[in-house]
């Protein structure tokens, strides 16, 4: 049975004189993967750096596993993974020392699971043991980025573009990955500029146009540009 993790209702946001977002409504279940899509500028990492708690709406209101105001939502995204900006990292540490510096920061330093983790990523044993961040190969720091959010193993993940940069074997990977949690019970939010990707994982879309949200609609009646 699904159960609802995410509510966000006539969500707002306004920048001097422009409407980023306005009225913007959407829900998200267990087990669930949606596309959010829309051209540059449509309000997407806004929305996105809300539900993270990096920026504040100027109206309208968030549920996070039933959790409401401020403090319950910063308790709440605990259990949550977001990918906004340039992912956790300290470039003096290697991949290991990042990641259980951040599963730490969560009261969850398994050296274990972040093991398997990587394995499942193909992040090799030099790279994880050796190799500081900085380091990494742009490709690899793609599949880095996606473990950071996966640390704390959250129940709603939301990743703005996690396939932008991947390559054909490296998308094989992050999207079966993303699958399995997905049937694990999961809910998912993906950005991106390639709809053709995002039908690997989701198979359903919301489109954000001017700050406006429509949807969700199957992905399948989108074209490949959106």
């Amino acid at each position: 049975m699904s159960e609802q993790i995410l509510q966000v209702e006539h969500l707002q946001k306004r920048y001097q004189d422009k409407d980023v977002l306005k009225d913007v409504t959407l829900a998200l279940e267990t087990g669930t993967a949606t596309a959010l899509v829309g051209p540059h500028g449509a309000g997407k990492t806004t929305l996105i750096r809300i539900l993270a708690g990096m920026a504040f709406p100027d109206g309208g209101s968030i549920s996070l596993f039933g959790s409401r105001g401020e403090e319950e939502l910063r308790q709440a995204r605990q259990r949550a993974g977001f990918l906004v900006d340039a992912p956790f990292g300290k470039s003096g540490f290697n991949v290991e020392k990042n990641l259980l510096l951040l599963a730490g920061l969560y009261g969850k330093p398994d050296k274990r699971y972040i093991r398997r983790l990587m394995k499942r990523l193909q992040i090799s044993e030099k790279e994880i043991g050796t190799q500081r961040v900085g380091q990494l190969l742009k490709i690899v720091q793609a599949r880095y980025a996606i473990a950071t959010v996966l640390v704390n193993k959250p129940r709603l993940l939301i990743l703005d573009e996690p396939m932008t940069e991947l390559h054909t074997d490296d998308l094989e990977t992050v999207c079966s990955l993303l699958n399995e949690l997905r049937e694990e019970g999961t809910a998912l939010l993906l950005t991106g500029r390639d709809v053709k990707r995002l039908r690997l994982v989701c198979s359903q879309a919301m489109l954000l146009h001017e700050g406006a949200l429509t949807g969700p609609v199957p992905i399948e009646e989108l074209t490949e540009e959106g």
